[in-house]
């Protein structure tokens, strides 16, 4: 489960880099040969984020702050250029994936209170119903003996 965030973060990651790419139309994607960028991806370096992934070419890795040309000959980013955690291509503000697991951790507990209320909720009304038909035992000796009348 702790893997499904950080696909989902990483699909979203793809998904963000095709939109970007979108306006480029379907001949040019086809190509093999990507167009020739305005300005080489280094040149965004020490600068932002945002700006760095104006241009869909490019990797900005929050390790170093720097802004490299994404290897477009793997599909992710190899460690040895930037840890997958640290890189970001096509947005910025993805969340990374320990983000995401605290946030499954908080509506997971969240959930274990909720269940163990209604668990709480369900006793009291079931003890109740016992007490009524005369089921409840003494809570001071449950062990008491069974009087047949």
């Amino acid at each position: 489960m702790e893997t499904r965030g950080w696909l989902l973060a990483l699909w979203l990651q793809g998904l963000a880099l095709l939109w970007g790419r979108a306006g480029i139309g379907l001949a040019q994607l086809s190509t093999t040969a990507s167009p020739a960028p305005a300005q080489a991806c280094s040149e965004f370096s020490q600068k932002s984020c945002e700006e760095c992934l104006k241009n869909v070419s490019c990797l900005w890795c929050y390790t170093n702050n720097t802004c490299i040309d994404y290897p477009i000959r793997s599909i992710l980013p190899p460690s040895s250029l930037c840890s997958l955690s640290n890189a970001r291509w096509g947005i910025c503000w993805s969340s990374g994936p320990d983000e995401e697991e605290e946030r499954l951790a908080r509506k997971r507990e969240e959930r274990r209170l909720q269940s163990l209320q209604r668990k709480h909720e369900r006793k009291l009304k079931h003890d109740e119903i016992r007490k009524k038909y005369g089921l409840l035992q003494d809570s001071d000796n449950p062990y008491s003996r069974f009087e047949n009348e």
